[in-house]
């Protein structure tokens, strides 16, 4: 079989299940599937055993109207389409190291019902090395941004039970046990979601999680926190809010008045 033929076979045999109901109407999941499937083909590894490494980042490049009808009617997407990259992997006998990230995003020069996909290999460890550069580069701009708090005392409720008050400029959440705020279920991504302070707020980034996340039932990957917002991590409730930034002032011993000596004799005649 040819290195087309087999794509082609392998796109048909992908839209025969759930991944056609994936799009709505809105996109011709042949088409998709056909898209995803050349980019896992031309992307794959060749390590020097001889061994095939399927690409483990794709980006889903749609028309604006396009994802901005996907995003609410299917705010799972991204999770859907990364359980079908697995699985086609698995029929064009290729190695995913890690699990696959994919984004769905919105793209100027894409015509609307059409679709541009891309996909890279890029492995766990190389992925930890990239973040911690681009980190290092940007510190002395974060170190300036992040300097003023939330007005409040900003925390969380995790799952309505457990109450994690925030004072670091940036705070990670995940299932690892490497983050600030650890979350230990089978739904959370290792490395979730990033809390960073900007000018006197908490803005809440997504780090490409398995799962998404959500603010207020809405699909996002970048948002500005505000006090009652419902945080959806792939399911996991979390709640932001902030206590008041005014405390209420606890007396002293100056603010007490003494007592006299004819104070503490009537005292003792009322007992």
């Amino acid at each position: 079989m040819s290195r087309i033929t087999r794509f082609e076979a392998l796109a048909e045999r992908l839209v025969e299940g759930a991944f056609a109901r994936l799009f709505a109407g809105r996109l011709s999941p042949l088409e998709v599937a056909t898209h995803l499937t050349r980019a896992m083909e031309d992307n794959q590894v060749i390590r020097p055993d001889g061994s095939s490494y399927a690409p483990t980042h794709y980006w889903v490049y749609l028309h604006s109207e396009d994802h901005a009808a996907l995003a609410q009617e299917q705010p799972l997407l991204t999770g859907e389409l990364a359980a079908h990259v697995i699985e086609l992997a698995a029929q064009a006998g290729l190695t995913l190291k890690i699990h696959p990230t994919v984004h769905v995003l919105p793209k100027e020069n894409i015509d609307i019902h059409q679709v541009h996909i891309e996909a890279r290999w890029m492995p766990d460890e190389t992925e930890t090395i990239e973040k911690t550069h681009e980190m290092a580069a940007s510190k002395e701009k974060e170190v300036e941004e992040t300097t003023k708090a939330p007005p409040g005392r900003p925390f969380l409720i995790l799952q309505g039970r457990h109450h994690v008050d925030l004072f670091q400029p940036v705070v990670s959440i995940g299932r690892a046990l490497d983050n600030n705020v650890i979350i230990e279920d089978p739904r959370i991504s290792r490395h979730h979601a990033q809390l960073r302070r900007r000018y006197g707020r908490y803005v809440l980034y997504d780090l490409g999680s398995f799962g998404g996340t959500q603010i207020n039932n809405y699909p996002v990957e970048e948002c500005v926190l505000h006090a009652g917002d419902v945080i959806s991590l792939a399911g996991v409730q979390v709640i932001y809010s902030e206590d008041s930034a005014t405390p209420i002032p606890q007396p002293t011993s100056e603010d007490t008045p003494a007592l006299t000596r004819e104070d503490r004799g009537n005292e003792q005649r009322q007992d």
